[in-house]
């Protein structure tokens, strides 16, 4: 017996094929507390979706659809998609090498491509790696995946299968989760998140045995790692509520640690538990007791700014209070009486930094005249500069010579000449740094097209930069990106053209959740700014005029300004 020519088998509904009418939540019933330790075993409270084994005298095409759909079934090391294969295929199989991400939307179409061989077509959208890096698809792409099938007692069986699941959107986002590994900045100030995708069954254990792990590749070489590489760390004893409240036992690796490496572990160790959805509160418990972390010496996680400012007729301007008849304040009083462009300022509110109004100077000064007004970089054209709050003003020519410019607020001695060899010969649109002064975003472009890239700051110690790591690039919504800057910790706002209607667009883009557009923009919108904390979007057109927005539109204010910012 043959497989057929070619069957195409329907996806109706992620409830219907992938079993998700079965699915419930394990609530403990016994007692308010579930002890455990945490070797992988499920989740308390995490969902469930019932794998289907193949039924008797299944067709080849339906055993390898079924194959495929079984990819929802983690139990027992995928032991129901382990029924789909031959003995000999199972033990090769590796189902942790990376899950494809497909539309559901779409029909699984199956064909015969040569002798015992089928292929199954799907529209994949994302993928997702064996350290639970997402990565999102320009769109749903047409994926074309080759089996070999044999019959094992009578029965059809996969005896040739690529590594890795394939899970529905519905599914991903029914067994998976976002979470945030935080690890520490070169001077160990910060805590840098490392947005990742974990299975929700596996809850807090993933999130541990990551942390161990250490960082992605963009980030690694710019962050540091105070918790031990050690198994017990990952073992680590908890108690479950019934409220999903996670009282974690400090592994004996992290509670011998020195004070210092000690406070800095716990500190990412609570970080990164709390970002997990599945659990409603964490507790860390050391010898019996909760643990206090040190709020005066602990490493925190960083914010955007709250604070608005723009560039005003003259100067730097704050527009933290426009509803008063009174002119808005000069921020910097060595800018005051200067025409200038694109102002930033460090969180703390002393390092600031603009270009001249022709953009061919970067000039640096400060809020309390600490410091001399400077000409950092003359003679070109740059891109628009940030300012970090190690004390380095970040720019770049247009036209990168495969290096950004790290401009010292401290004196030109100590300005850094930072080595990025991935942007050799890319026009450089805009570039950004995350509050915790090693994540940075950069808007490029080269005859291939603009695209949206992230990397990482490496520093010494002291926090001197060096160099940047090789990016992870970033889907992007929007067409003709003029502008993207940082608006939460794993958000970006982006400034570009709606691809259908060629309008002019902003967007929110969250790293887990998706993008969220923001009212229509006024004509000749040109420079945008946001802030979570602040929440608010700000706005300025060509003509000089400002607009505000909470979400639901646009309010104009009553300030001749441009080119808008957040400290």
């Amino acid at each position: 017996m043959r497989p057929t020519r070619r069957d195409v088998l329907t996806v109706a509904g992620a409830a219907t094929v992938l079993g998700l009418g079965a699915a419930c939540a394990r609530i403990p019933t016994d007692s308010p507390i579930s002890h455990r330790t945490l070797t992988g075993q499920t989740q308390p409270g995490a969902p469930y979706v019932q794998a289907l084994p193949p039924p008797p005298d299944a067709t080849a095409e339906e055993v390898v659809a079924g194959f495929v759909q079984a990819g929802v079934g983690s139990e027992e090391n995928f032991a129901v998609a382990r029924d789909y294969l031959t003995a000999k295929a199972s033990a090769a199989w590796d189902p942790s090498a990376h899950i494809t991400i497909y539309s559901g939307s779409q029909e699984l179409a199956v064909t015969e491509v040569g002798e015992g061989r089928l292929a199954i077509v799907l529209q994949a959208v994302a993928l997702l790696d064996d350290r639970g890096v997402r990565s999102l698809l320009s769109g749903p792409t047409s994926r074309e995946i080759e089996v070999s099938i044999e019959q094992v007692d009578g029965q059809w069986r996969l005896s040739e299968v690529p590594d890795g699941v394939f899970l529905s959107e519905a599914a991903f986002e029914t067994l998976y989760g976002p979470a945030r590994l935080y690890f520490l900045d070169a001077r160990e100030q910060h805590l840098v998140p490392d947005h990742r995708w974990f299975p929700l069954h596996r809850g807090a254990s993933a999130v541990l045995e990551a942390l161990v792990a250490g960082p992605t590749g963009f980030l690694e070489g710019a962050v540091t790692n105070r918790v031990p590489q050690a198994s017990g760390v990952s073992d680590a004893e908890t108690a479950t509520g019934v409220d999903g409240t996670a009282q974690i036992t400090v592994p004996t690796a992290i509670a011998n640690l020195p004070a210092g490496p000690r406070a800095l572990a716990l500190a990412q160790l609570e970080a990164s538990l709390r970002s997990l959805r599945s659990l409603s509160g964490v507790r860390l418990v050391l010898d019996g007791q909760d643990v206090a972390l040190d709020e005066l010496n602990r490493a925190e996680r960083a914010l955007p700014g709250h604070r608005p400012i723009a560039a005003g007729p003259t100067g730097i301007i704050s527009l933290s209070d426009t509803g008063t008849a009174a002119p808005p304040a000069q921020v910097v009083p060595a800018l005051a009486e200067i025409q200038l462009s694109f102002p930033a300022i460090a969180q703390d509110g002393v390092l600031a930094a603009a270009l001249d109004a022709e953009g061919s100077s970067v000039l640096i000064a400060t809020t309390d005249d600490s410091l001399p007004l400077r000409d950092a970089a003359t003679g070109g054209s740059f891109v628009p500069p940030r300012v970090d709050d190690a004390g380095y003003v970040w720019t770049s020519a247009l036209s990168s010579p495969g290096a950004l410019l790290a401009l010292s607020g401290s004196g030109s001695d100590l300005d850094a000449k930072v080595d990025a060899p991935w942007l050799t010969g890319r026009e450089i649109g805009a570039l950004d740094i995350a509050a915790d002064a090693t994540r940075m975003i950069v808007l490029s472009s080269d005859t291939a097209g603009a695209r949206v890239d992230l990397c990482a700051v490496v520093r010494d110690a002291e926090g001197v930069p060096t160099s940047l790591t090789d990016p992870r690039p970033l889907r992007t919504f929007l067409a003709d990106i003029s502008q993207v800057v940082w608006y939460d910790e794993v958000a970006l706002l982006m400034l570009g053209t709606e691809p259908t209607t060629g309008e002019r667009r902003a967007q929110i883009v969250d790293f887990s959740s998706g993008r969220e557009s923001l009212p229509a923009l006024s004509p000749g919108t040109d420079r945008i700014a946001g802030s979570v904390v602040a929440d608010a979007v700000w706005a300025s057109t060509a003509e000089d005029q400002l607009l505000r927005s909470d979400g639901e539109g646009w309010t104009v204010i009553d300030q001749t300004g441009h080119d808008p910012s957040f400290y």
